[in-house]
C-alpha cells in the first residue's frame, strides 16, 4: 500500500514540475513581448531625441545672435535711462535753485516794501 502511494506522490510531483515549467514558459513569453514593445518605444524616443538635437544645432546660432541683440538693446536702454536720470536730476536741481531764488527774491521784496 505504501508503494502505491509513493507512485502517486511521484506523479503529483511530476505534474507540479510540469506546471512550474509551463508557468515559467508563459512568464518568459510575456516578458519577451513586453521587452519587444519597450524596444519599439525606446526606438521612437531615440529618433525623436536625434531630430530634436539636430534642430537645436541648427537654431542655436540664431538664438545666440538674438541674445547678443537683446544684450545690445539692454545696454542701450540702460544708457538712455542713466542719461534721463541724470537729466531729471539736473532739472530737479534747477527747479530747486529756482524755488530758492524765488523765495530769496520774495523775502527781499517783502522787506523792501515793508521796511522801505
Amino acid at each position: 500500500m505504501f508503494a502505491g502511494g509513493c507512485k502517486g506522490v511521484f506523479a503529483l510531483q511530476n505534474l507540479m514540475w510540469a506546471a512550474f515549467g509551463a508557468s515559467a514558459l508563459i512568464v518568459a513569453l510575456a516578458l519577451a513581448a513586453v521587452l519587444l514593445r519597450l524596444r519599439g518605444t525606446l526606438g521612437s524616443v531615440q529618433e525623436l531625441l536625434d531630430t530634436t538635437n539636430e534642430e537645436m544645432k541648427e537654431t542655436l546660432p540664431d538664438v545666440r545672435q538674438a541674445i547678443g541683440n537683446v544684450n545690445d538693446i539692454t545696454a542701450n536702454v540702460n544708457i538712455g535711462l542713466r542719461t534721463t536720470g541724470t537729466g531729471l536730476a539736473a532739472v530737479g536741481r534747477g527747479i530747486s535753485a529756482a524755488a530758492h531764488g524765488a523765495r530769496v527774491a520774495g523775502r527781499s521784496l517783502f522787506r523792501s516794501v515793508l521796511g522801505g
